[in-house]
């Protein structure tokens, strides 16, 4: 397996190395993520259920795809490829709406994270190491499944929850 190497980053979001990825969370270091949300149908929204194989919260709900950015790449560059890894799904950067950046903090995992919305109405095919499994919800709903059971979804997204449930009221007529 090709060990995945990192940018580390400062707290203005500068670049000033890079790192193995077992480094840089073993030292917690900044450095970047991505989470993107995916709509196949109007008002629901997907949710994974991570691997038992991950080594961050494995067996726990989070957004519909996300992961690390790796060193030299862009924030929507490693939206891009990680729709394709992790639910087999081609995407134009175009069709990925930014809707807000958190700063690093534990939560995160020290990472800066760009989160995106996507509209896709076309087969999903997740990819089984990753994925354990995919559901859709409404926003409504995840919210309501956070509040009583929370130890069902990773710490990293129930701390940004409230910021993505507001990004999709903001976008909603702007998805495609």
């Amino acid at each position: 397996m090709i060990e995945e190497i990192f940018d580390v980053v400062n707290f203005s979001d500068q670049v000033i190395g890079s790192e193995a990825r077992n480094e840089v969370h073993k030292e917690n270091l900044l450095h970047r993520a991505v989470h993107i949300m995916v709509s196949p149908s109007l008002s629901k929204w997907i949710l994974q259920k991570r691997s038992g194989s991950k080594d961050v919260d494995p067996f726990l709900w989070t957004s519909s795809c996300s992961g690390h950015v790796d060193s030299g790449e862009k924030y929507i560059d490693a939206a891009v490829r990680e729709c394709k890894e992790e639910l087999g799904i081609v995407v134009k950067k175009e069709s990925l709406i930014e809707i807000f950046r958190a700063s690093p903090c534990e939560e995160t995992g020290n990472e800066f994270v760009r989160f995106y919305l996507l509209k896709y109405k076309k087969e999903i095919k997740v990819k089984a190491d990753e994925i354990l499994q995919v559901a859709d919800y409404s926003i409504d709903r995840i919210e309501q499944l956070m509040l009583t059971n929370p130890e069902l979804f990773s710490g990293s997204f129930i701390h940004l929850f409230p910021f993505v449930k507001k990004g999709v009221q903001l976008n909603e007529g702007c998805l495609p």
